[in-house]
């Protein structure tokens, strides 16, 4: 890798060295653009046939990289290899060799991981904007209901908040797109406009997914239980999952299932956005630090690392912030639907800090219950994919990635608290 100290001609250099002048020769294959498999059987071909008919040895350089390697220089004494004189040992020198198919096993370890960072972090985003979603429903229930008692029909809220959902799916996508067009001109970075022309049509259909469930919950809206006070179960199945789940656990506990399972498919929703998080943080973790012990020491490997784990992380982070976004908004819907038996609880002796610790246990449930499911099935993928690392333990990793989950769970919990602290027992009862 040392550049040439002069440029000569063939019949120069038979002068100066002799007849065997020429110690290497590099070929370069047309069509190989980059380091993938297809490549590399091509130039494997290429590589057999200068064999075969040369007999010198060829050596596959595709996606090879620089790699700086210690090596030691021992010395020489008087008479070996011709030395007329004792040469003192020079001692450790670093050299940059090459590593050779470094950019081989980069690929093979961030594909699939790509695609899987990326599905995660949009199912992460169509769980939070279902959620957000629903929490607008139930913030506007009382005005669907009393529309519907003024005579419109079952279909014309629904057009209502078809209207609302499609004019914020637009605004924010406009918004979106134009930032990452800006990050992508601050980066000097050429946007592929494939991308963005129908970055606006798979908004929408992310916005129309999203509020399916918000849209079943408006049609099955009852006046008539609505605008009676109280609040009740949904369903006896979600009493008796209640009952033998909490069956197992203190009575503080059964009351926590008991409450998740009043709105089950908006805990599913939050639930599944922590198995994800937990899934892709895993996966992003494994996959990291995998790499960098495959590349690590290569200039390729540096820039590879540079370039892949910053874009990573930045997912995880989204996908964190929006599962906490989805968790915080759960949280407070229980709080706002449960007025009434929060001030019921406080009127026969509970006290706030009680209640508040009942919240928090459900967040904590919630985060369990997503975040190690989301481990496990990380373990299997990055078994499946051979991507395990030895920086540190498997375990411990996903001890960490449960733990920042629960972690960001229980801060989700604190604009329910503080709306918590917020509540007027008399209030409360007096109302309606």
């Amino acid at each position: 890798m040392q550049p040439p100290l002069a440029l000569t001609t063939i019949d120069a250099a038979c002068e100066l060295v002799g007849d065997h002048c020429i110690s290497a020769i590099r070929v370069r294959v047309a069509g190989v653009v980059t380091p993938n498999q297809e490549s590399w059987k091509h130039i494997q071909q290429v590589a057999q046939a200068i064999h075969q008919q040369t007999g010198l040895q060829v050596v596959v350089t595709l996606g090879s990289s620089p790699q700086p390697t210690l090596v030691y220089v021992p010395g020489v004494g008087f008479g070996e290899l011709g030395a007329d004189r004792n040469i003192a040992p020079i001692g450790w020198v670093e050299e940059r060799w090459i590593h050779i198919g470094v950019g081989l096993t980069y690929l093979n370890q961030l594909g699939s991981t790509r695609l899987l960072l990326l599905g995660a972090v949009l199912a992460v985003c169509l769980g939070y904007l279902a959620v957000a979603f629903s929490a607008l429903v139930s913030s506007q229930r009382r005005e669907f209901v009393i529309l519907s008692v003024l005579g419109w029909r079952p279909w014309q809220p629904i057009r209502l908040f078809l209207i609302q959902a499609l004019i914020l799916a637009i605004g924010g996508g406009l918004v979106g797109l134009g930032l990452a067009l800006l990050t992508a001109r601050f980066l000097e970075a050429t946007p592929l406009w494939l991308v963005v022309i129908w970055t606006i049509p798979v908004m929408l259909a992310f916005a129309f997914i999203s509020i399916l469930y918000p849209l079943w919950q408006i049609w099955h809206i009852r006046p008539a239980e609505l605008l009676r006070a109280g609040s009740t179960v949904s369903s006896g199945q979600a009493r008796l999952l209640g009952s033998r789940i909490g069956g197992l656990l203190m009575p503080i506990g059964t009351l926590v299932i008991r409450n998740l399972g009043r709105s089950r498919t908006r805990a599913l929703i939050a639930a599944l956005s922590l198995f994800l998080s937990a899934l892709l943080l895993m996966v992003m973790l494994n996959g990291v630090l995998a790499l960098h012990q495959a590349l690590q020491g290569t200039l390729l490997g540096d820039y590879v690392l540079l370039q892949t784990a910053v874009p990573q992380i930045a997912g995880c982070v989204i996908a964190i912030v929006l599962t906490f976004l989805s968790v915080a908004d759960l949280l407070l819907l229980q709080v706002r639907e449960r007025q009434k038996e929060i001030g019921l609880l406080q009127a026969v002796g509970w006290r706030p800090w009680a209640i508040q610790r009942l919240f928090v246990q459900e967040g904590l449930i919630l985060a369990l219950s997503g975040a190690i499911p989301g481990v496990l099935v990380a373990q299997w993928i990055v078994y499946m994919q051979h991507a395990t690392q030895d920086i540190f333990p498997t375990p411990l990793v996903a001890l960490g990635a449960v733990s920042l989950l629960v972690l960001v769970a229980a801060c989700a919990a604190i604009p329910a608290l503080r709306a918590l602290s917020r509540l007027q027992v008399a209030d409360i009862l007096r109302a309606e």
